[in-house]
């Protein structure tokens, strides 16, 4: 093989002997300093380490003030754009609670040496997502306290980060904080909450019977002279649906662990909503559903009884508010007209759930008319309604089986509806 013409053949065939005479000529010399800093930083962009070293002698050179070759401000640049290039390769690498750290080092130069509030906040940002990634990906896998600091953590960064964004002068600003706050709501919701959640329904879906176990139940309990075996097969099934002293115990303690991450999600997402309200309705009224859904998701884990004026009521009206705020926002323009009937829907299964079931049939009847295309759904609310009437708690839990247009939000208001049934059953036996 010819060696190019224009390229000398030492240099060439030998680049330990470009590279040693680049160093010789260039690294070490004032010329250095007229390469570009991206070029000079390119040799360590996957060692995160040589970039954090490098980031510290720049910010201590911004320190010490002008030199001949930049002044602080440009140094502190540097040292910011060092420590963002080094999270990312600690990210490449699956360290993303050194990524997390590394991004607030950077976010700490933009903000307090530059005070530039676009790139601080997006640093926070970052640092916010890296601690959310290192719950699941991080190579040594998180015990409980680290993932616990890791969302406290994440949250932290988010609140710094709105709290730039607030002094802003950007266009974007609204938008942005939206994103922040809808950003907190997830994780308060999703990191925080969610795991104790699963753990609640897991625990509650144990204590359930089939319709099989149900029925056979029954038919044991009217037994009159039932034998041994029957006996120990109703104690069987009867014990099976009670809860121990450290099941109550433990369900108790999810349920109080659980309430101040979901409230504190659903604070976040109103916020959210209101900043884009008039900038992009769509959006804001996305927020707002999920504000309504966890209010009265949050009233299903209250005690009842449901009483005008009392906590679980008030989450339940919060969230039929939200839902007419949206369904007004839907009845000025034609084209959201068939989502209109979901909206419709949800606020029926909350007024049913505030327990007046003296006012809910004109409730509900009032929202049927305006809804003449999905007549179904009203005819299971008015089915309900007879079965808590007829204080029926089983025919009222087929009614809601047997829908399988009911979603699981659908399904847990329902339950509380349901459990609001006062119901006295006495199994005695000969």
């Amino acid at each position: 093989m010819s060696p190019q013409p224009h390229v000398r053949p030492d240099i060439y065939y030998f680049p330990s002997f470009r590279e040693a005479l680049y160093d010789a000529l260039v690294q070490y010399t004032p010329l250095w300093y007229l390469v570009p800093f991206e070029s000079r930083i390119a040799r360590i962009m996957n060692n995160p380490e040589a970039l954090i070293q490098q980031a510290e002698k720049l910010t201590a050179k911004g320190k010490s003030g002008w030199s001949f070759f930049g002044g602080s401000e440009e140094k502190y640049e540097q040292a910011a754009t060092c420590y963002r290039q080094a999270a990312q390769a600690y990210e490449m690498k699956g360290h993303f609670l050194d990524a997390a750290a590394t991004y607030i080092k950077a976010a700490d130069i933009q903000a307090n040496n530059l005070s530039d509030d676009f790139e601080a906040p997006d640093s926070y940002v970052h640092a916010s997502d890296a601690y959310r990634r290192a719950l699941l990906e991080e190579v040594k896998p998180l015990n409980d306290n680290e993932k616990a600091e890791a969302k406290a953590k994440a949250i932290n960064c988010r609140k710094k980060a709105i709290t730039l964004t607030e002094k802003s002068t950007s266009s974007s600003k609204l938008r942005r904080l939206s994103r922040m706050y809808d950003a907190i709501g997830q994780i308060n919701e999703k990191d925080i909450a969610g795991p104790l959640v699963q753990t609640r329904i897991d625990l509650l879906n144990s204590k359930k019977m089939t319709p099989e176990e149900n029925t056979r139940m029954k038919e044991l309990a009217k037994e009159l002279q039932p034998t041994p075996q029957e006996a120990d097969e109703l104690q069987w099934l009867q014990s099976k649906t009670a809860f121990s002293d450290q099941e109550k115990a433990h369900l108790k303690w999810l349920e109080s662990e659980m309430l101040p991450p979901l409230q504190e999600a659903r604070i976040a997402y109103k916020e959210a909503a209101n900043f884009l309200r008039l900038e992009a309705p769509l959006n804001a009224n996305k927020l707002l559903t999920q504000y309504a859904d966890l209010g009265a998701t949050l009233a299903t884990l209250l005690p009842h009884p449901t009483e005008k004026g009392n906590a679980k009521y008030n989450y339940y009206q919060e969230a039929i508010e939200a839902y007419q705020t949206i369904i007004r926002f839907m009845q000025s323009d034609p084209k959201y007209r068939f989502n209109l009937s979901t909206y419709y829907f949800k606020v029926c299964i909350c007024i049913l759930a505030q327990g007046d079931f003296v006012g809910a049939p004109r409730d509900i009847e009032m929202y049927q008319q305006m809804d003449p295309m999905y007549q179904q759904k009203y005819n299971l609310l008015f089915n309900l309604l007879q079965a808590i009437n007829n204080k029926d708690p089983d025919g009222f839990d087929a009614l809601v089986r047997g829908d399988l247009s009911l979603d699981d939000w659908g399904k847990t208001i329902l339950d509380d509806v349901k459990n609001s049934i006062v119901v006295v059953e006495d199994f005695e036996f000969a």
